[in-house]
């Protein structure tokens, strides 16, 4: 499994920017062939082993810097990703979308940063949705927290309160699907 480059920047600029003074050990800590993608240039569109750029820099940061709090640092990652990648002209159309429209985009936007994964709408309330992730080979708490995250921010950048997001299965716990479901006022 792969994911895009995108993913790893994020990451990167995520503890370079909330831990500044702690980057390096981080860089430091890292695997050889992790802390390689992430001391050469990371090409966004380029597609990067899924281990080595997302699961193993993402467990190192979470003991670094969250004491070993892997699911707090993988949805604070997601959000942080969003927040990012939702800027600028992305920003003015979430604004004007409905919560509903973006979120069925995170079909496409799921499948454009992570290989060999699919997401399909469920249930669709007037103030929420049921997303299901139907497949993702390596499916881990790490990602799937990490997804959590961003959809919470996407749904704080459409100016909408009080967010719920229950993930009621989990591929990564074995179920064959993983369902996020969205609930919001």
């Amino acid at each position: 499994m792969k994911v895009k480059g995108t993913i790893l920047s994020s990451i990167h600029d995520f503890i370079k920017e909330q831990f500044p003074n702690r980057f390096h050990e981080w860089i430091d800590s890292l695997p050889e062939e992790s802390r390689k993608l992430y001391t050469e240039p990371i090409m966004a569109t380029e597609w990067y082993p899924y281990r080595e750029g997302l699961i193993v820099p993402s467990e190192v940061a979470a003991k670094l810097f969250y004491d070993g709090d892997i699911e707090k640092f993988s949805w604070d990652s997601g959000r942080y990703s969003a927040e990012m990648g939702l800027k600028g002209i992305y920003k003015v159309f979430v604004l004007i979308a409905t919560p509903q429209f973006i979120m069925k985009r995170g079909g496409k936007i799921i499948a454009s940063f992570y290989d060999e994964s699919e997401l399909k709408i469920g249930e669709e309330r007037p103030k929420g949705v049921d997303i299901h992730i139907t497949r993702f080979p390596q499916s881990t708490v790490i990602t799937e927290r990490r997804i959590g995250g961003w959809m919470e921010k996407a749904l704080e950048i459409c100016n909408v309160k009080n967010i719920s997001i229950d993930i009621v299965t989990s591929i990564a716990a074995g179920d064959d699907q993983t369902i996020y479901v969205l609930n919001w006022e």
